[in-house]
């Protein structure tokens, strides 16, 4: 799973201005934090009980958790990590693992996300070595991150299992999304929880609307000033909002940015956007994935896919100019740059 550096996100309104976490009436938001997914992940949930708030709260968390223990590729324990260590066989794969690889071959991206390039992610070692790698390197590497075939539709009913000439699974850039619709799932399971919103830094998912019937609100932050605010999105429903960016793990070498966001056609990273902002009325899965994926197609593509998917983006571009395509306003989503002070 990635580890982000620096949060790509501030959530304006519900996670920072609400009353303090002890509250628990009906206005009011049961707040809590944790460590997940290499950043800090909050989750506050509206209903009339603060203590069946809390006990919905903290089994959304072990659902994230779970997620977590299968899927991260950088752990010896995880699931994928098990398939990860035994290449030329067949292996079984996590529940979690089928649900990306089925929502993947859905959207229809595999040439710009592709959960197969832990040998290229680990050549650059990043928050390591930090090293750049060469050409050989690369091209060695890519030739073991090709696509597995699947066997028609028994991967997706029976199809826990697929085999792996040379296994490289990494879920980092998609199970940020699933482990936050797990959490929400969750929350909705019962009818304790009323409404809700889980942050995880680049990942933001919501549950309903708040009671007071004023919009979740998440601010876009400039990928070059922490902490500068460059846009605002709200809405009041279910919906779901990621951002990827190059300033989330990286290094510079000789005036060069290496960052996490990699090509799978060339095992470089991404150039000409600097940050991508995807919000819609979609899951956290389809949000993380679209982010990364637009974030490697470039600005123009990205917008394009957004108008024609009925999506809000907003994209500061590898110059630092800003670009942006509204959500239609039937969805009930307002994505618009900060006025200023």
């Amino acid at each position: 799973m990635r580890t982000i550096t620096r949060i790509a996100l501030a959530v304006l309104l519900a996670m920072a201005l609400l009353a303090p976490a002890g509250c628990g009436s009906r206005d009011e938001p049961v707040r809590v934090s944790r460590p997940a997914l290499g950043t800090m992940v909050t989750i506050e949930a509206y209903g009339s009980s603060e203590y069946a708030v809390r006990a919905t709260i903290d089994e959304a968390f072990q659902q994230i958790d779970m997620v977590e223990q299968a899927l991260n590729s950088y752990s010896t324990t995880s699931a994928i990590a098990a398939v990860n260590r035994t290449p030329f066989q067949w292996n079984t794969l996590p529940y979690d693992a089928v649900d990306v690889l089925d929502r993947l071959q859905v959207l229809a991206i595999d040439g710009e996300f592709s959960p197969y390039l832990l040998g290229v992610v680990k050549l650059y070692d990043f928050g390591g070595a930090n090293r750049v790698p060469t050409p050989g390197e690369l091209g060695a590497a890519l030739q073991t991150a090709s696509v597995p075939e699947r066997k028609g539709e028994m991967f997706r009913f029976v199809g826990i299992s697929s085999s792996y000439a040379v296994p490289g699974l990494d879920f980092g850039g998609a199970a940020k999304g699933l482990a936050l619709d797990r959490a929400r799932e969750m929350l909705d399971y019962t009818d304790d929880v009323t409404a809700a919103i889980v942050s995880a830094g680049s990942t933001t998912v919501t549950l309903g609307e708040k009671p007071d019937g004023e919009p979740w609100r998440v601010g876009v932050e400039d990928p070059r000033q922490p902490g500068v605010i460059l846009a605002v999105a709200e809405w009041r429903h279910d919906g779901a909002l990621s951002t990827s960016g190059d300033y989330q793990q990286f290094f510079e070498r000789d005036g060069v940015r290496y960052h996490h966001i990699l090509d799978p056609k060339t095992g470089t990273p991404a150039r000409g956007t600097r940050s991508l902002t995807i919000v819609g009325r979609f899951s956290g899965l389809d949000s993380d994935i679209l982010s990364t994926a637009l974030f490697v197609e470039g600005p123009d593509a990205a917008l394009a896919y957004a108008k024609e998917h009925r999506l809000g983006c907003y994209i500061v571009d590898g110059e630092g100019r800003t670009h942006l395509a509204p959500a239609p306003a039937d969805t009930g989503i307002s994505l618009a740059e900060k006025s200023g002070e």
